[in-house]
């Protein structure tokens, strides 16, 4: 005869003991996270801005929980280290309480991040509910959270399980747990399905569904607790807290559901997902001055060192020195010179300079090798297209450990026509067999260059006059490399 009496934690190893409850919740919360970073994808919102979400919100959630329940049990012998879980462990968690802090939490993480937080809140409101499918096990585990007496018991003895861990004080009780388990799960299959094919659907509403039908439910599990133990409930005077919580949390998403309709940005949950399909990357392109590497020490010197020989007259302003950020070498010293040998010495003075310079200048750009690395790991194709001569890109980002993200290299002495024409991005975009592409630059002539390729234009604005490459209008504009993760949908 087998025993399916379930004890509430189990010895692993021969020391080490593991609560069921603690299982149940972690399984909650990876299976949570795998849901939020699929639909976090199709979302727009980054892989990382999740693990990261959950690293900060879920220690506030359990901490939450925790305050919840020693709120309302105030007359218990609290002290500091029972409080911390030092004795006794962790037993008394209010989820309600969580709830609270993760929403708080939550809202502080998108602000500082400057994240949709509707978007967040969509994928996190089904994690809610499968996070509670999963810990309600836990619960059962425990022998807790149980109902009346059952009158007719014959479904709990016909299931050993259920019979054998609800068989409490001598008689059947109501699993309220997989009531409420089970009740939850409805509602998370009503969102999956909702989410797809409800057309009216708008951007943040699953937290309002979430609100309204986990408050529901509570109600009518909580009532069968009462029933079944009444010491066991929180209670607020003569009434349950997670009652008159519960009857909040419905009254709060009816509401939120019709006020965020009049106020504020309500785009349809189908239109951001058809959105990111479209605009979608697969390959990004960078210039390498200004953008990946900063070089615009080593190239004002180098300017300055070729004029003070050819022209010794001729003080460079700081408005010139920028503007010689983008054109090549050559387009550059034609302002100056209508003798093409002139210019060809100019061009090999300057370069024997900076080339001698080079090692010792040139530092990668804050966060390049971090989101290179990021983008390369998530199989983006990556390529820089430069108005230099390849070899010298090549050198430059070897030098910076660049060079191994890097899928293609096209400098300016293999094409024809360099930027603002658009052939080394046409080149770069055939040889990779990009089906969409940005390209990321931060000059005037970069974002031309994207546009007559037909691909989308990334502008850094870190520049020192970013007013002119903004007169381009570029598809995006990032403030930092790091800003390119959020555009870059996995």
């Amino acid at each position: 005869m087998f025993n399916f009496y379930i004890e509430p934690s189990f010895t692993l190893f021969g020391f080490l003991t593991i609560t069921w409850y603690a299982v149940f919740i972690l399984l909650g919360v990876i299976l949570a996270v795998w849901a939020g970073v699929r639909e976090g994808k199709k979302l727009g919102i980054p892989s990382d801005d999740v693990y990261w979400g959950v690293i900060i919100v879920l220690p506030c959630a359990i901490i939450g929980a925790r305050i919840w329940y020693i709120l309302f049990n105030l007359d218990d012998d609290w002290t500091f280290r029972r409080i911390i879980g030092l004795e006794g462990g962790l037993a008394g968690l209010a989820i309600q309480g969580g709830i609270i802090f993760a929403l708080i939490t939550i809202f502080i993480y998108c602000r500082v991040k400057q994240i949709s937080l509707y978007r967040i809140l969509d994928i996190v409101a089904p994690g809610f509910f499968i996070g509670q499918i999963c810990g309600r096990w836990g619960n059962f585990c425990n022998h807790e959270l149980y109902g009346p007496v059952v009158k007719n018991p014959t479904f709990l003895s016909k299931i050993p399980i259920l019979g054998e861990n609800m068989f409490i004080d001598g008689e059947y009780r109501h699993p309220t747990f997989l009531y409420e388990s089970a009740l939850n799960l409805v509602g998370l299959i009503l969102m999956l399905v909702l989410r797809r094919k409800w057309k009216k659907l708008k951007s943040g509403d699953m937290l309002g569904i979430y609100l309204i039908w986990y408050g529901g439910v509570r109600i009518f599990t909580e009532s069968l607790r009462m029933l079944g133990d009444p010491s066991d409930p929180l209670m607020m005077g003569p009434i349950p807290v997670s009652i008159l919580l519960s009857c909040i949390f419905i009254v709060a998403g009816i509401a939120f559901l019709i006020v965020k309709r009049f106020v504020g940005v309500n785009r349809d949950y189908q239109d951001i997902i058809r959105e990111i399909a479209e605009n979608k990357f697969d390959t990004i392109l960078f210039d390498l001055d200004g953008t990946l590497l900063d070089t615009k020490p080593l190239i004002d010197k180098s300017f300055i060192h070729t004029f003070e020989h050819f022209r010794p007259n001729h003080i460079l302003t700081d408005e010139e020195l920028d503007s010689f950020f983008g054109p090549t070498l050559y387009q550059t010293f034609s302002r100056y010179s209508d003798d093409d040998k002139e210019i060809e010495e100019m061009i090999a003075y300057y370069r024997e300079f900076n080339v001698a310079n080079h090692d010792s200048m040139v530092k990668p750009m804050p966060g390049a090798k971090e989101v290179l690395r990021t983008l390369h790991k998530k199989k983006y194709k990556l390529g820089v297209v430069s108005s230099k001569k390849t070899d010298l890109v090549e050198h430059g980002l070897e030098l910076c450990g660049l060079l191994e993200y890097m899928d293609i290299v096209i400098g300016a002495d293999e094409v024809e026509k360099h930027k603002p024409e658009p052939d080394g991005i046409l080149l770069a975009v055939k040889e990779l067999e990009a089906k969409k592409a940005g390209y990321v630059g931060d000059t005037l002539n970069d974002m031309i260059a994207a546009q007559k390729a037909n691909v989308k234009s990334i502008g850094c604005l870190y520049i020192k006059h970013p007013e002119i490459m903004l007169d381009a209008k570029p598809d995006y504009v990032i403030n930092k490399l790091a800003d390119l993760i959020k555009i870059c949908v996995e």
